[in-house]
C-alpha cells in the first residue's frame, strides 16, 4: 500500500498560486527527494503533509485514508516527523529535554531528569552525536543542534521522516550519520522525504526524485534515470554552464584591511590575512576550525587579540557599531536568527542599515517614506527579490530570497569590506549563481569580500584566494593554478599544505 499520496493538490496565498495540481506518491521503504529552486513550492508541499497548511483543492491520502482536519499534532501521532533547517530547540533546556519536548516521560506526574537523560542517550548514539544529554542545547555547535533535532524526530518512532534541508549545517561525517539513519528507517519499511540543494547528496541517497518548478511537478525520475545536469535543466529550464563568474587578473592591489595574529579567547594560534579591493578571499577547511570566529571577530562580535589595520592605520573593531562605522558589513550564517528580523517586513529589513540616510537632516527620528520606497524598490530590482510586496513579512519568503534580503541591506552603505558566512547555505542552484555573480560585481566595484563556506567547489569557483584553516590556524594559502579541489581537501583533512610544509599563519 502507498504510504502517502498527493493527488492534484493546489494552494494559493493572497491570490498568488504557489502549487498547481501537484501529484506524487511515497512508497513504503523508499527515499523520495523533492527538488527545485527556492520558491518552487517544496516548503508548501511539506507544510501540507505535516498539517501546517490545508490544500485549497486536491486530496492527500495517508496509509490509504484521505486526510481530513489534518494538524501537526495529528500528523505526528500518525507517524510523521520532520527535521527542518531552522532549529526549533529551546536553547536553555538540556539536550534530553529537547529530544522529548512535549512528551517528557513522567512517573506519578513527576519528571525524573536522570531517566530522561538515560532514554535520550540511545537516540543520540543513533544519530552519531557524542554529547552529554544534560548539556543545555544552546551550548552545542549548530551542526550538533541539528542532530538533536533529528534525535527528537526519531523519538516519535516515525513511519515517514521528512528532512527539510536538515543537512545544510552538517559536516561530511554528520551527513553520513543522517543518511545512515535514513537507510535504517528504509530497511524497516519506513519512508523518507528529503529536500536538499546538495545534488550529490540527493543522488546518493534517493530512490526517486520529484522536480518542482513554479509550483508544478516537472517530472519524477528514478535515481538511475537522471543526473545532476538533467535535474538542473528541469529545475531552471536552462543550462547553467556559467555558474561561476570569470575571475579578474590577479595584479597586486594594496590591501584595505590587514590582520596580523588575530586570535579569539581559546584559540591556540593567530590568523594573518589581507583583504584587497576587487578580490574575494575564502576561508576553507573542515567545519568548526575557527572560520566563523574570524568573521565574528572582524565584525566586533567576539573579543580578540592581534593587530588590525584599515588603510595602513591601526584600528579597533570592538563592536558591530564600530565595524559598521569603519565600513564593514556582515551576513551571518543563520539568516533567520541573526541576519534578519523575520517578523518584520521586507521593507523594514532592507532599510535597517540606512535609517540615518533616510531621515531628513533635521528630523533624525523620522524616516522619509519616499526615500525609503525608492531605496527598497531599487534593492528589490537589483537583487531580483521575489516578494508579494515590500510589506510582506521576511519569514514568508523562500530561503534564497531571505538570503538576498540579508545581503541587500548592506549595499546602500557601500561597505569597503563585506564578510559572508556560508552565503549560499540552503539555497537552490539558480539563486546560488545569482549570488556568485553579484559578489563578483561588488568586488569589481571596489569591495573587499571575505567568505566562509563548507562547499569546496564554491570556494574554488568563486574565490581569488582561499586560506585553509585547521584548529584555528591557517595551514595553506591557495591561489591561481594551486587553487584546486584536491589541494583544498588535502589541507583541510591533513592540517598542512600538500607539499608537507605548514604555511605560517
Amino acid at each position: 500500500m502507498t504510504l502517502l499520496n498527493v493527488e492534484r493538490v493546489s494552494k494559493s496565498f493572497a491570490g498568488v498560486t504557489v502549487l498547481r495540481e501537484v501529484s506524487f506518491d511515497i512508497q513504503p521503504g523508499e527515499v523520495l527527494a523533492l527538488v527545485g529552486e527556492n520558491g518552487a513550492g517544496k516548503s508548501t508541499v511539506l507544510s501540507l503533509i505535516t498539517g501546517l497548511l490545508a490544500p485549497d483543492s486536491g486530496t492527500i491520502r495517508y496509509a490509504g485514508e484521505p486526510v481530513r482536519a489534518w494538524s501537526p499534532h495529528r500528523a505526528r501521532a500518525a507517524g510523521i516527523a520532520s527535521v527542518h533547517q531552522e532549529l526549533s530547540l529551546n536553547p536553555h533546556q538540556s539536550v534530553a529535554q529537547n529530544v522529548f519536548l512535549g512528551a517528557w516521560p513522567a512517573r506519578r506526574g513527576l519528571v525524573r531528569h536522570r531517566d530522561l537523560a538515560a532514554r535520550a542517550r540511545p537516540l543520540l548514539e543513533r544519530v552519531g552525536l557524542d554529547a552529554d544529554p544534560r548539556t543545555p542545547a544552546g551550548r552545542l555547535p549548530l551542526g550538533a543542534q541539528q542532530l538533536v533535532e533529528l534525535a527528537k524526530a526519531l523519538a516519535a518512532d516515525p513511519r515517514l521522516l521528512i528532512l527539510d534541508e536538515a543537512t545544510s549545517a552538517l559536516d561530511d561525517d554528520q551527513v553520513r550519520a543522517v543518511f545512515r539513519v535514513a537507510g535504517e528507517l528504509r530497511e524497516r519499511g519506513g519512508s523518507v522525504v528529503i529536500v536538499s540543494h546538495r545534488m550529490g547528496e540527493l543522488l546518493s541517497i534517493s530512490d526517486r526524485l520529484t522536480v518542482l518548478k513554479d509550483g508544478e511537478v516537472m517530472a519524477t525520475r528514478r535515481r538511475a534515470e537522471t543526473d545532476h545536469d538533467d535535474l538542473v535543466r528541469l529545475m531552471v529550464g536552462r543550462e547553467l554552464s556559467d555558474m561561476f563568474p570569470a575571475k579578474p587578473d590577479s595584479s597586486p592591489v594594496e590591501p584595505v584591511l590587514r590582520v596580523s595574529g588575530l586570535a579569539v579567547p581559546g584559540s591556540r594560534a593567530g590568523v594573518d590575512l589581507e583583504l584587497a579591493p576587487g578580490r574575494i578571499v575564502g576561508l576553507g577547511g573542515l567545519q568548526g576550525q575557527g572560520q566563523r570566529e574570524v568573521l565574528r571577530a572582524l565584525f566586533g562580535l567576539r573579543p580578540h587579540g592581534g593587530r588590525i589595520e584599515l588603510d595602513g592605520r591601526p584600528c579597533r573593531l570592538a563592536s558591530p557599531r564600530e565595524a559598521i562605522r569603519r565600513g564593514v558589513g556582515y551576513v551571518p550564517e543563520d539568516r533567520k536568527t541573526e541576519g534578519l528580523h523575520v517578523v518584520r517586513s521586507v521593507r523594514d529589513n532592507l532599510a535597517l542599515t540606512s535609517l540615518r540616510t533616510l531621515a531628513p537632516a533635521r528630523a533624525l527620528t523620522t524616516v522619509s517614506r519616499r526615500r525609503e520606497s525608492e531605496l527598497v524598490g531599487e534593492l528589490i530590482r537589483r537583487m531580483r527579490i521575489k516578494a508579494a510586496s515590500p510589506a510582506q513579512e521576511a519569514r514568508r519568503l523562500s530561503g534564497g530570497n531571505q538570503q538576498k534580503v540579508a545581503l541587500a541591506k548592506w549595499l546602500p552603505n557601500r561597505p569597503r569590506v563585506l564578510l559572508l558566512a556560508e552565503p549560499t547555505r540552503g539555497i537552490d542552484v539558480g539563486t546560488k549563481r545569482e549570488i556568485y555573480h553579484l559578489l563578483r560585481e561588488l568586488a569589481a566595484e571596489g569591495m573587499a569580500v571575505l567568505v566562509t563556506s563548507g562547499d569546496t567547489m564554491e570556494l574554488v569557483g568563486l574565490c581569488d584566494e582561499v586560506l585553509v584553516m585547521y584548529e584555528g590556524a591557517v595551514v595553506d594559502r591557495l591561489a591561481g593554478a594551486e587553487l584546486t579541489e584536491e589541494r583544498l581537501v588535502h589541507a583541510s583533512v591533513a592540517g598542512r599544505a600538500a607539499a608537507g610544509e605548514v604555511s605560517r599563519a
